[in-house]
């Protein structure tokens, strides 16, 4: 006896499964129209090969990590937050991010995480690859010494322990949740201290970079920035031609509680004079309506 098969749609499949299908029936379409199969590994440096590639002097960043206060430029003598599935701020309002972990900084945090990106530019995200602390903390631009080295091992952990949610009505949908380290193992030297990492980057951050949605940022400029000037650097490298930018809601971008506009306005004075000094805009002024007002070169 012939039977006759029912054709399953989309629809039938939205209607009749749980929202984290149709979660990731956005995601993939989103991906697809990206020209990326959601089911395949996939490395940066061939997904993009005329902006990452092999290029050795730039670092890359996510356009909605940079326009958001997942990295905070506050005083470093104040304690890090740990935050439990909180909102952070989002320069669009079509995007949110909700954040669970150890507050994470622009002055260590981010450029450690650039870095480990790199590293693992050229490997399928998904797949393990391996640096040592000691190239890690030479890549940066740090002095090797026991404090640094500390330092490096202290923002691996914060970067494995925490969990990144971004939600994009325009775009993607939800991201998925993610660490910024998805997993890693480390070899202890003689003294018990970490040496050598082996880490694995979520499949799931492709989303972030689909479409060439991400920042490039020149490193051996990018890293010695000062983490006010790092944040506005990521906020112009973002933007083709950035609006300008109202004073407080840089701020919300910086996590800054600084209390006194006064001396906001004196950091971030200094912040545009950092980035047109680096040649990342070639402009970059503070206007007298509190307007911070950047030309990329």
């Amino acid at each position: 006896m012939k039977t006759t098969e029912k054709k399953v749609s989309n629809a039938d499949l939205v209607a009749n499964h749980s929202p984290g299908v149709v979660d990731n029936l956005r995601r993939n379409a989103y991906l697809h129209s990206k020209g990326i199969s959601p089911n395949k590994q996939v490395q940066l440096t061939l997904i993009f090969p005329d902006t990452i590639g092999d290029r050795k002097d730039l670092r890359h960043i996510p356009n909605d990590y940079a326009r958001s206060s997942l990295f905070t430029a506050r005083n470093k003598r104040e304690p890090r937050k740990s935050l439990m599935h909180e909102k952070l701020f989002h320069y669009s309002e079509s995007v949110s991010i909700l954040y669970t972990g150890i507050e994470l900084r622009a002055e260590d945090d981010e450029v450690v995480w650039l870095q480990i990106l790199s590293y693992g530019q050229n490997v399928p995200l998904g797949q393990p690859f391996e640096f040592s602390i000691k190239d890690l903390v030479r890549d940066i631009n740090w002095s090797k010494n026991g404090r640094n080295y500390e330092r490096v091992r202290e923002c691996i952990s914060r970067l494995r322990a925490n969990e990144v949610l971004a939600l994009s009505s325009k775009a993607y949908g939800k991201s998925g949740s993610i660490s910024l380290i998805a997993n890693y193992t480390a070899i202890n030297d003689s003294d018990g201290k970490s040496s050598q990492y082996r880490v694995w980057i979520s499949p799931d951050l492709i989303v972030l970079f689909a479409g060439n949605t991400f920042t490039s940022h020149t490193w051996d400029t990018y890293r010695n920035l000062s983490p006010v000037a790092r944040r506005l650097a990521d906020y112009v490298g973002s933007h083709q031609h950035p609006f300008p930018l109202a004073l407080d809601k840089f701020r919300q971008i910086c996590a800054s509680t600084r209390s006194s506009v006064t001396s906001w306005r004196q950091t971030v004075r200094k912040a545009c004079a950092e980035v047109q000094e680096a040649k990342i805009a070639s402009s970059a002024f503070l206007s007298k309506d509190d307007q911070i007002c950047c030309v990329r070169k």
